[in-house]
């Protein structure tokens, strides 16, 4: 029987895409992996359709104009983890700001992979229960910066693509 899988597909793990939160400054980043006490993140795009239907056709036209891209997390507390630690500083603050860097380490070369810098705005839902658990969703604000990640040991250090 023929096979109809193309060569040379390989799974991709979870654990092969990585986000990392700045825990410390804009000036100053310091990369702290998004993961320790979370068991699931995916990132919802939320398009943005505008749709026209014109008197004159019989079916609509439509304009994907935006995403409203955003994640929500449900985390166990851990004293010491630098995500944690960040988070619950915030707990009170409107408009709490950071940045996010996704990183696709399935799809590099070496230590370096294609990565996404984007600013976030992240709001706390909900604080403690049974679980000791904080929840919180992050809001992708604005256009991504397009760059790679290069790793000296566990440490990222984005770089931007060049722009013409």
């Amino acid at each position: 029987m023929a096979s109809y899988v193309p060569d040379g597909i390989t799974k991709i793990n979870r654990s092969q895409f990585l986000t990392f939160l700045n825990t410390g400054t804009t000036a100053v980043p310091v990369w702290s992996v998004l993961g320790v006490g979370i068991t699931e993140y995916g990132i919802d795009y939320n398009p943005q359709v505008d749709t026209e239907k014109w008197i004159i056709e019989d079916s609509a036209r439509n304009d994907h104009t935006s995403n409203q891209k955003q994640g929500s997390i449900t985390q166990r507390c851990y004293k010491g983890d630098p995500v944690f630690e960040f988070i619950n500083q915030g707990r009170d603050v409107l408009n709490y700001k950071a940045q996010v860097l996704d990183v696709d380490r399935w799809n590099g070369e070496g230590t370096t992979y294609p990565a996404k810098k984007n600013d976030v705005i992240i709001t706390i839902t909900r604080y403690m229960g049974e679980n000791a658990e904080i929840e919180y969703e992050m809001y992708y604000d604005g256009d991504p910066v397009e760059g790679s990640v290069t790793f000296t040991g566990n440490t990222p250090t984005f770089e931007p693509t060049a722009s013409l």
